[in-house]
């Protein structure tokens, strides 16, 4: 029996210790499931919380939506770009909350949200997209996508991008713009060409390009520098745009060269109008600093449909404006079909100018020029002449702008100078002191070592300084370089006397003839022709011989072409004149005939 209740106790042990072990393992089994779950359920939170993180730091607005379109999440980016404090967003409208649009089309973007669920694919809009504020109505730029949350919403992704679109204007802007003058350049023209022409064709209308040149702007930058001269187009430019309607296009072909598209015309008559309002903007004088400048414009015309081209119609403009400045410098003309021919003898005479010095084709011819107190002749001025071998002789309008638009003025300059000093060394010869007055260009001025050249051209033939006058433009002594001084110096040193000529048609004041070494001042034909003239009282020549006596300078009339003009000019004071009254240029031959003619110089 005691054997029996041991059994049985053991028994009930081992079931007990085997119950208690399924309870401790259970009670273990519970706890570990239930700490799991805290874990699960922790790690769940900090995702969300790392997510919610993420969220709040995108560079981007991030707007969560229902399946219709109504906001259930912003993040601070979001609520920023659509005017709402954190949670005001909530509830509202996609489309109210973010008044969005697309090439200036309203996006109706819970439409977008209703399709994005249901085709479950992302939309994306890259480009043209644009967000306008209620409150401030400020511009943003964006770049958007819409993505479907499975059958629940769409989350919709914004990114500013107004400072990359920006960006991109500038380059676009300075790709098709000028620098300087901020105009479109010769490529935006175009691209307004093939819109301007494809309206013309449509409507019969007309359409005109107009080519504009500053006459004589390479004097400009010469004398003054080319800060003026940047100064001078951007003003140029401002005059011409206000000029022209909005639907015209003014751009800037090159250096002082503009173009013009004149749209939607109804006569020819309409473009040569606004060409000539172009040019009488132009006549206003430009104040640039201390100077007050006269700059002109030649401006050339040619129309469609003469030719549908832009290239052809640029260069029968281009030609109409050269016509302008050869024989009319500061007005307009319209291309007419012989302005190609004379493009062509252009073109020829450039070709044969270059040959011309070599083949001795060039002569000095001589004008007189009478000492009006002893009514003798006491000096000449040279002037250039083209014994062309198929034209003939040649006149300086016909070819020296050619000339000094190139660096051939540098060459045939020395040979003017090396031949009017041996012309001069042949009249000592002969017993006769005659003063040889040459004109100097500013590129020959500025020519390193011209006075070295000129001491040595002298040295060569023996010819003393002081049978050489030197004639140099007034715009010359108002140029800023710090040369133009010891230039001048250096041509006093040498003997040589120093002329001034254009003053008072150009822009040099009474300062430069006081501060630069000079010796005599040249009144220009277009105010002795003032002189005898019926209503005229030679007020200009006048002012200038009484200036010109308070500083010890000499005057020189030239353009003298009647007797009467001769003795008002002695009564003024002027010291000495030339011009066709006295004699017509002629070869050396000529002067010295007049020479031993007495009766002929006192006429």
């Amino acid at each position: 029996m005691t054997v029996l209740l041991l059994a049985l106790c053991l028994t009930l042990a081992v079931m007990l210790s085997l119950l208690l072990a399924c309870q401790w393992q259970a009670a273990r089994t519970w706890r570990l499931r239930h700490a799991t779950g805290v874990v699960l359920q922790a790690a769940q939170a900090q995702r969300m919380a790392d997510a919610l993180a993420l969220l709040h730091a995108l560079p981007a607005a991030v707007i969560g939506t229902d399946r219709d379109g109504v906001v259930r999440y912003l993040n601070p980016r979001a609520s920023a770009m659509g005017e709402r404090l954190g949670d005001d967003g909530l509830g509202q409208p996609v489309t109210q909350l973010l008044p969005l649009f697309h090439d200036g089309t309203p996006i109706d973007a819970a439409r977008q949200v209703r399709d994005c669920v249901a085709r479950q694919e992302v939309l994306e809009v890259v480009r043209g997209a644009v967000l306008l504020r209620h409150l401030d109505g400020k511009r943003i730029d964006v770049q958007y996508s819409c993505a479907p949350l499975a059958q629940d919403g769409a989350v919709l992704l914004l990114h500013d991008v107004s400072a990359r679109r920006r960006a991109e204007q500038q380059l676009e802007f300075i790709a098709h713009h000028d620098g300087l003058t901020g105009l479109p350049n010769r490529l935006h023209f175009q691209i307004r060409f093939e819109h301007g022409i494809a309206y013309a064709r449509r409507h019969q209308a007309l359409l005109a390009v107009l080519f504009v040149d500053i006459d004589r702007f390479k004097s400009i930058n010469d004398s003054l520098g080319h800060d003026v001269g940047d100064q001078v187009l951007t003003e140029f430019a401002r005059r011409v745009q206000q000029c022209v309607r909005k639907v015209d296009t003014v751009a800037r072909q090159g250096g002082d060269e503009f173009i013009i598209l004149l749209t939607e015309l109804r006569t020819a008559h309409d473009a040569e109008r606004v060409a000539e309002k172009i040019v009488g903007a132009i006549a206003a004088p430009f104040v640039i600093g201390e100077y007050s400048l006269s700059v002109a414009a030649s401006v050339g015309v040619a129309l469609y449909p003469d030719d549908d081209d832009v290239n052809a119609l640029i260069e029968k403009a281009d030609l109409a404006m050269y016509s302008a400045k050869r024989h009319a410098p500061g007005t307009c003309l319209r291309y007419a079909p012989r302005m190609q021919t004379q493009s062509y003898s252009r073109t020829i005479l450039e070709t044969a100018l270059r040959h011309a010095l070599e083949r001795n084709e060039f002569a000095l011819f001589y004008q007189p020029r009478m000492d009006l107190k002893t009514r003798t002749i006491t000096g000449v001025k040279a002037l250039l002449r083209w014994k062309h071998p198929e034209l003939g002789l040649m006149m300086p309008l016909d070819f020296l702008p050619v000339l000094e638009e190139s660096a051939m003025i540098l060459p045939v300059g020395a040979w003017v100078m090396a031949t009017a000093v041996e012309q001069a060394r042949s009249w000592i010869a002969q017993g006769q002191m005659l003063t040889v007055s040459v004109s100097l260009s500013a590129r020959q001025f500025y020519q390193r070592d011209i006075a070295r050249n000129f001491a040595a051209a002298l040295e060569a033939a023996g010819v003393p300084g002081h049978c050489i006058e030197l004639e140099i433009a007034a715009g010359i002594l108002i140029d800023r370089n710090q040369n133009c001084e010891l230039i001048l110096r250096q041509f006093r040193q040498l003997g040589m006397a120093i002329a001034v000529s254009d003053f008072g048609t150009g822009d040099a004041s009474l300062h430069y003839l006081k501060r630069f070494p000079t010796d005599a001042v040249k009144i220009e034909k277009c105010f002795v022709d003032d002189v005898g003239k019926p209503g005229g009282d030679g007020a200009m020549v006048r002012a200038i011989v009484a200036m010109a006596r308070t500083l010890g300078l000499r005057t020189i009339a030239g353009g003298v072409e009647s007797g009467e003009q001769l003795e008002l000019l002695a009564e003024m004071g002027c010291d000495e004149a030339f011009g066709y009254f006295l004699g017509r240029a002629m070869a050396p031959e000529g002067i010295e005939a007049l020479l031993n003619n007495s009766e002929a110089i006192q006429n």
